[in-house]
């Protein structure tokens, strides 16, 4: 009797891991812990986003070298996933292009730093580069496409140097993410004007001069699942040297002041659908981005131009990454 009822246990505990053993492996398979780890050789990132409000189309690329700088186990965990890396990076839309260098820099699993160099060219299409003697002038969507009327959009050509920075952290299924960039535009407009209309960050930036953007990111990750949910907030600031406000060399009250600081906030989801080993299309993600702007002078309503505050800022993307 013991003996029957040791066999029945036995058929039903190797039961029990047939039913569970195939979901088991192959959330392990998808989401293996090593398979994020980062390898020794060629890489590659690729992002496309549709964005509305304002609107805009983007493909950014890099493909370059990595190398890690530790490889050992028994190091703790913000010692792993360290490395440096060397890449060309490329950058897509109707309204320009931009190619150049970018070098990258992970001492820590808790930091990132990265700076690229780039030749950029806008096309003169879309309404842009919409250029001006002073950043008081009105870069409204309505007042971009009435002066594209009256004067074409000037093609134009310059460097772009980027800087950026992030910080993160995770505890438990919870992600924080901090990301700062500064952006420093040089670009050949007509009559060396001092500021130009900036598609990709919205704002009015100086020509010469630096932009500084903030995303704060607070995610919670599901690995199982797949997917991620969280909160985003933007930040975007031009420093415009006195130059670019005007005739009178300072920052006029009023319109002026009501440039910047541009800000916005909502939500963040995102779904990746598997995780391989040593693929040049990996990690496949699609990712929606809404955020309501906090503020904005042409954003938040409050003028014959402006677009209602009810109304955000949409962006839809697909992302791969991938290495040898």
């Amino acid at each position: 009797m013991d003996v029957q009822s040791s066999l029945l246990r036995r058929v039903a505990m190797t039961c029990a891991l047939l039913l569970v053993a195939p979901s088991t492996v192959a959330a392990q398979d998808r989401f293996n812990t090593r398979v994020g780890r980062v390898t020794n050789g060629l890489y590659l990132r690729n992002s496309t986003i549709a964005r509305v409000n304002p609107l805009g189309f983007f493909n950014d690329f890099r493909l370059g070298y990595r190398h890690r700088i530790f490889d050992r186990p028994d190091l703790p965990i913000i010692q792993r996933n360290t490395y440096w890396a060397a890449a060309a990076s490329a950058a897509l839309s109707p309204a320009f292009i931009r190619a150049g260098a970018a070098v990258e820099f992970a001492p820590l699993a808790v930091l990132n730093l990265s700076a690229s160099f780039e030749r950029v060219q806008w096309f003169g299409t879309f309404n842009y580069v919409a250029s001006y003697d002073s950043a008081n002038e009105n870069f409204s969507d309505s007042a971009i496409r009435e002066r594209a009327r009256t004067q074409d959009p000037a093609a134009a050509g310059g460097w772009v140097l980027t800087l950026q920075g992030i910080v993160q952290a995770k505890v438990g299924d919870l992600a924080i993410r901090n990301t700062i960039r500064g952006v420093w535009n040089s670009l050949s407009l007509p009559n060396s004007r001092p500021a130009f209309y900036d598609i990709f960050y919205d704002t009015m930036a100086p020509n010469g001069g630096w932009t500084i953007s903030d995303d704060v990111d607070l995610i919670y990750q599901n690995s199982e699942m797949g997917f991620n949910v969280g909160l985003r907030f933007s930040a975007v600031l031009p420093l415009f040297p006195t130059a670019a406000w005007g005739a009178d060399g300072a920052a006029l009250p009023g319109a002026g002041a009501l440039n910047t600081p541009i800000t916005r906030l909502g939500p963040l989801v995102s779904y990746t659908f598997r995780e391989g080993r040593h693929s040049f299309f990996n990690a496949p993600t699609v990712f929606v981005l809404a955020q309501w702007w906090l503020t904005h002078r042409y954003r938040t309503g409050g003028c014959d131009e402006c677009i209602s505050q009810g109304l955000p800022m949409i962006a839809i993307g697909f992302a791969f990454r991938g290495d040898s």
